[in-house]
Formats: structure tokens, sequence, C-alpha cells
């Protein structure tokens, strides 16, 4: 009887045993080149897709060993894997460890050399359908093309000279990798520049470089190597980066390797170590050869920065990134204006009329200031008019004389004065009007041109979705899914959105040559611009209060009756028609004194006789002779008008004529004026509410898109419903955009028509701007 419950007990650890075996976590070693920055990263992502593969077991734990660039180190770490009990399969990431893995003379436990150089150079053993043939070995191709990026890049950029930036180590401990890329069909020169940690090799590329090709710097940091790709960019000198758009960030100028091929490579290391845990043989796993055309990723900014621009037709079907972003320092709103300011040519003429006014003024003052003119006069006289003289003249002489006018009173002069000094007073008030003008369209200048930088991305952004799409339909059309017509289509869309891109790009140059106009700056000056401020923040300082008043339509209105009140007395417009009106009546006045008040002035002159010769006297006639002292006189001159024909009557009956009309001027003006503040304050009012529902349109259109995008790729919608997606979330962000800064225009328009920008004024001046808000707010 006790033998019965042994044969049970017996039984059930047979047939549970396999399953507990199976369930065991997957034991995984992986031997990394070096450590740092890339390796690091591949590393991660490798763990990441063998986790989330075998969670449906019990996992995976792992173990890792960095050669730190050593040969023989790697020999070392993978014998070490090979021979430890708690490693099942093994994983190489780099050159130099998937090439010691191809060259192990056996296999007793699974090994995946995940990034081998070139199969044919390195002589990988592959089988017809692209198996290694060798259980326990399988080996995945570098998902970077060196040499078919290298030779890409050389040809865009029709480089003749091409250094390659490489780590050290990897360059004294991987000679193959030399030959490789100096290999004959180059049809430009290859030299090698070996770095070490940190170094900054700029200065030591070769002479003739005219292009460079960058490795992974896995011990460099992010800074070091920031500072190479400035150096290229200072030197004119376009670079490759071989690990992706990760350095695009950095400055690098181009990159061939997708987004996403560490995760692509990643995932493939997973797939086989799945299989590889599940039994299957390595050797019988298929390569899984990469086919699909390279895409170049281009950095626009190092393009501007080293002037070296490809033909057009070399990146038709590139992607671009930092299409908007401009070489040099940032430009903000208020630099904008205050470099208006400074320099525009129409401030700098009315500044000029200005000084005239100011100048006029003193010129009026001088009518009524003693007058004092000093002559003198030297005349040779024939003999028979000194013989007819009668000893009053001689024959040569020379005489000085002073003469000297005082005004009184005058009231011509005195009203020129007055009439001088309102005329400079309106002067100031054009000057003024200009500034507002000038700090207007600098501003709506200066926004356009932001709309248009972001309009560029967005065409951009667009242009990158429909690569997607294409790159979809193709993989669709490959796997029987799809069809040549969505492909063709897709190609449509991709030249007509270039289009758009090309358009978006002229009108972002356009915007740039404006605001340098209004500048008086070179107009082909590059502006750059903030990526990441919120320009509104920096105009609109009460925002809360503007809240509450376009939440209310009564207080819509009664904020249109606060900005009339600041338009009153702000107004330069108001003001230069008030001193236009003062210029009237002082002229009336005028007209109406001259009438019954005379002139007064006091003049008066003396003469002296320096040398008179030759004077003849005729001793018969009883004249004395001339004076040889001086001579003066001095008196007062009164003089008023008598009759002048009804002139002054018809000048003073003209001036009541144009006091009328001035009142009327002003009262048309104010009608304008209200009209234009409470209109722009409906579609401040418009603006502001179209902010938050194109938002919500374009988040929900975004939203929207992806989700179509998704189904496409599983064949669950067609393509017009795609198309339409794509249309609408491109529409819809343009609207968003164009919300936003539309809002922020009709801001500044109100802020012209009350005459002042309170956004330039000082802390204090803009609380107490607030204060006067409020106020008016809580008023009944």
């Amino acid at each position: 009887m006790n033998r019965i419950p042994i044969i049970l007990n017996l039984i059930f650890i047979l047939l549970i045993y396999p399953l507990v075996l199976h369930t065991q976590p997957v034991r995984v070693g992986i031997v990394t080149d070096a450590s740092g920055n890339e390796f690091d990263l591949l590393t991660r992502q490798v763990k990441s897709e063998i986790e989330a593969l075998t969670n449906a077991g019990d996992g995976a734990v792992f173990k890792e060993l960095s050669a730190n660039w050593q040969s023989e180190k790697v020999r070392e770490n993978l014998q070490a894997f090979l021979n430890d009990q708690e490693v099942d399969i093994i994983v190489t990431l780099g050159f130099l460890s998937s090439e010691a893995a191809a060259r192990l003379s056996a296999y007793p436990k699974p090994v995946i050399a995940a990034t081998a150089l070139d199969p044919e150079l390195q002589n990988l053993p592959v089988q017809p359908d692209k198996s290694s043939g060798i259980p326990h070995f399988s080996w995945i191709e570098s998902l970077i093309r060196l040499k078919n990026d290298m030779h890409s890049f050389a040809l865009i950029f029709e480089s003749g000279n091409l250094a390659v930036i490489i780590p050290r180590e990897l360059y004294s401990e991987f000679p193959m990798l030399t030959s490789y890329l100096k290999a004959d069909g180059n049809t430009f020169e290859v030299s090698f520049v070996p770095v070490e940690e940190n170094e900054n090799p700029v200065e030591q590329l070769p002479s003739a470089t005219d292009a460079v090709m960058i490795f992974p710097l896995v011990k460099h940091s992010a800074a070091a190597t920031e500072a190479i790709f400035s150096g290229l960019n200072e030197q004119g000198i376009p670079s490759l980066s071989v690990n992706g758009a990760a350095y695009l960030k950095y400055g690098a100028t181009i990159t061939f390797t997708p987004q996403f091929t560490f995760q692509q490579l990643a995932r493939q290391v997973a797939v086989r170590v799945l299989k590889a845990s599940e039994g299957t043989s390595l050797g019988d796993i298929p390569a899984m050869s990469d086919e699909s055309e390279r895409t170049p990723i281009v950095n626009m900014e190092s393009l501007r920065l080293t002037d070296r621009f490809p033909k057009w037709s070399d990146l038709g079907n590139a992607v671009f990134l930092n299409v908007a972003k401009m070489p040099g320092e940032e430009l903000t709103l208020h630099q904008a204006i205050a470099l208006a300011l400074e320099n525009n040519l129409l401030g700098k003429i009315t500044d000029q009329d200005l000084l005239m006014a100011e100048k006029d003024i003193r010129i009026a003052k001088a009518n009524i200031l003693p007058q004092v003119e000093v002559s003198g006069m030297g005349v040779q006289l024939s003999e028979n008019l000194v013989e007819a003289s009668m000893g009053q003249r001689g024959e040569y002489t020379i005489t000085g004389s002073v003469s000297l006018k005082q005004v009184i009173y005058s009231e011509a002069a005195y009203a020129n004065i007055a009439l001088k000094k309102l005329m400079a007073e309106s002067t100031k008030q054009g000057t003024r009007q200009t500034t507002l003008d000038i700090v207007l369209n600098v501003s709506q200048a200066y926004i356009s041109l932001l709309f248009a930088k972001n309009n560029l991305q967005i065409k951009n952004e667009n242009v990158s979705a429909t690569l997607k799409n294409l790159e979809l339909a193709k993989a669709k059309g490959k796997s029987g899914e799809g069809s040549v017509s969505d492909v063709n289509r897709w190609i449509s869309e991709l030249n007509l959105g270039r289009m758009d891109l090309n358009d978006a790009e002229a009108g972002y140059r356009a915007a740039m040559y404006r605001l340098n106009e209004l500048q008086n700056q070179p107009i082909g000056n590059t502006i750059a611009t903030p990526d990441s401020a919120d320009i509104g923040k920096t105009i609109i300082h009460n925002q809360e209060i503007l809240d509450s008043y376009f939440n209310n339509p009564n207080l819509t209105e009664k904020y249109a009756g606060f900005l009339i009140n600041e338009m009153l007395t702000h107004s330069p417009e108001l003001q230069q028609l008030a001193t236009a009106g003062e210029m009237i009546d002082r002229q009336k006045s005028m007209k109406i004194r001259q009438m019954y008040l005379p002139e007064v002035a006091l003049i008066g002159n003396a003469d002296q006789a320096f040398v008179r010769e030759g004077v003849i006297r005729n001793p018969q006639l009883p004249v004395p002779p001339p004076p040889d002292d001086i001579t003066w006189y001095l008196g007062l001159r009164v003089s008023i008008p008598i009759f002048e024909g009804g002139r002054k009557r018809n000048e003073v009956q003209r001036a009541s004529i144009e006091q009328d009309k001035i009142a009327w001027q002003k009262d048309d003006l104010l009608n304008k004026l209200e009209t234009g503040i409470r209109s722009n304050v409906q579609f401040l009012q418009a603006s502001y509410r179209e902010l938050e529902l194109s938002k919500n349109a374009a988040n929900a259109a975004e939203k929207n898109f992806y989700t179509i995008q998704d189904a496409y790729a599983h064949g669950m919608v067609n393509i017009a419903q795609l198309t339409d997606a794509q249309s609408v979330m491109i529409r819809t962000r343009q609207m968003a955009l164009g919300s936003r800064y539309q809002y922020i225009l009709d801001y500044i328009k109100t802020e012209r028509l009350q005459g002042k920008f309170f956004f330039l004024e000082d802390e204090s001046e803009r609380a107490r701007y607030t204060n006067r808000l409020l106020k008016y707010l809580t008023e009944e």
C-alpha cells in the first residue's frame, strides 16, 4: 500500500518538472564593446524588449560585461559567459564583440552576434534561406549602413576629402573597419582621426577636409560632443552622424540612420532570445535584411551654419529638422522694437522734423530781439563827381556804420512765436504717432515672423507624416495588403506637401525681410527668435482681468469704455487736432489785434568816416566841410494799418470758419477712434474665445489622425480616411496657431488705438494702468 503514494508522487514530479523548467526566467549575458552613452542606451533597449517578450513566463535576468574597447577582453567576456552556468543565452553588442562571437570555434550555448559589420566582408556563415546553419549561432547585420551612408553623404555634399572621427580604441582594436571604409571604389579620400575621451579633434583635421563622418563617441560628454559639432559648423564642414538623429540635436548635419534603429535591433535580438529560450535552434532562424530606402534626416540649422546647401534634388525624400531655426543671437519682441526705434528711417525723418520745428521757434524769437548790423564801405569817385559834391565827398572814402532795430511791440512777431511753439507741439505729437506706428508695425512684423516660423514647422511635420504614410503604403504593398494606387496617392500628397513647404519657407524669409526693413538692418539678415517663450505673457500683463471681461458681454462693452477714456488722454491724433485748433485760435486773435494795435519799434544808426581823401573845396561857397567824427540818429517808429481793402476782416472770418471745421474734424476723429476701439475689442473677444476652441480642435484632430493612421497600418480604414484625417490635423494646427497670434495682434492694435503701449512701460506704470482698469470695472 505504501508503494501507491510513492508512484503517484513520481508521476506528479515527472509531469510538473518540465513545466517548472519552462517557467524559469531566461538568463541572458550581454557583452558590449564598451560602456557609456550609446552602448548603455542600446543595452537598456535590448533588455526592455527581451523583458517585454518574456513576460508571459518568469521574465528574464541579465548579466553584463564590458570590454572597454579591448579585443582580448571581449574574448575573455565571451568565454566567461560560455562557462557560466547561470547564463543561458549570450548577446554581443558592438563590432568588436560581434566579430569575436562570429570567430568562436564552438557554440555550446546560444550566441547572438547582434551588430555584424558586413556579412560578406566578415565571411559570416549564411545558408540559402539566410540562416547561419550553425546550431546555437545567429548574426544580425548592423542596421547602421556605414559604407552606403558614407558614400551617399559624400555624394550629397560633393566631398573630395572625408575625415572619420572615431574612438581611438575602436580604431586600434578593429582594423577591419579601416580597410572596410577605405575600400577601392571610393571617389574621395578617407582619413581617420582617432579621439580620446572628451577630446575635440576639430583642429587636428587634415587641412583639405570638406566633410566629416562621426562614430558614436560613447565616452564623450554631451558638452564635449556639442563642442565638436559647433567647431565643424563654424568651419563650414558638414557632418554625418553614424548613430542617428541623437547627434543632430548637438549640431550634426545629416544622418541616414532611422530614428528607431536601436529599438528595431533590440526587437530582433529579443525575438531570437525568445525563440532560443523555447528550444528553437538559432542556426535555423533566417537573418532579417533591411532593404528599405535610406531616408536622410537633415538638420537645417547646421546647413545654415555651414552654408553648404546640397542640390534640392538630392534631398527630395529627406526629413528636415530645425527647419525654422536660424543661427545667431535670438531677438525678442522688446529688442526688435528698441532696434527699430533707434534705426527706423521713418522715425529718423520725423525726429528731424521735430528738430526743425524747435529751430523755427528760435528763429521766430530772434525777430523780437535787438537787430544790430555793422557795415563798412570804400568808395572811389571820379574827379567830376568830387567837384560836384562841393567839398562833401573825397575822391577816395572809407566809412563804417552801425544800425539798430528793436521791436518793442509787434502782434505779428509775438503771434509767430506762439504759432511756432504750437507747430512744434504738433510735430512732437506727430513724432509720437510715428513712434506708436513703428511699434505697431514692428510688433505685427515680429508676430508675423513667429507665425511664419511655426507655419513652416507645421508644413514640415505634414511632409514627415506623409513620408511615414508612404512607407506604410509601401509596406502594405509588399505584404499584399495594399495597392499601387495607395503608393501613388501618397507620392502625390508628398509632392503637394513639399510645394506647401516651399511656400511656407518663402513666407518665412519674406517675414524676415519685412522686419529687417522696419529695423533698417541689412535686408538679407537672418533673424533667430526664441522657441519656447510665450510672447503673450510679455505683452498681456493683465490676462486674468481680461478673462473676466470677455466672459461677460456687458463687461466687454465696459472694457471698451475704459479704453476710450484712456484714448482721450493719450491719443496723439486727438492732441494734434487740439493743437491745430489752438493754432487757428491764435491766428484769429492776431488778425483781430492787428486791426487796432500798432507795431512799435526803436531804430537807430551811427556813421563814421575813417578815410576821406581828395576833397575838392570851393572857397567861394559857404559850405562847411563834412564832419570827421561820428554821426548818429535814434528814433521810435509806430505804424498801424488804416485801410487794406477788408483783408483783416476776411482773415478773421476765415479763421472762424476754420475753427468750425476743426471742431467737426475732432468729432469725426472721435467717432472713428471710438468705432475702432469698440470694433477691435469685439475682434479681441472673438480671438480670445477662439483660443480654446482652436486648441481643442487641434488636439482632437491630432488624436484622430494617429488613431486613423494606426488603423490604416492594420488595413482597417482606407487611404481617403487617412488623408482626410491628416488634412484636418494640419488645418486645425494652423487655425490654433493663427488664433494664438491673432489674439496677440488684436491686443496690440487695441493698445495702439488707446494711444499708448503699456506693455513697454515699467512695472510701476503697468501697475497704475491695471489699478485704473480694475477701478473702472468695479464702478457702477
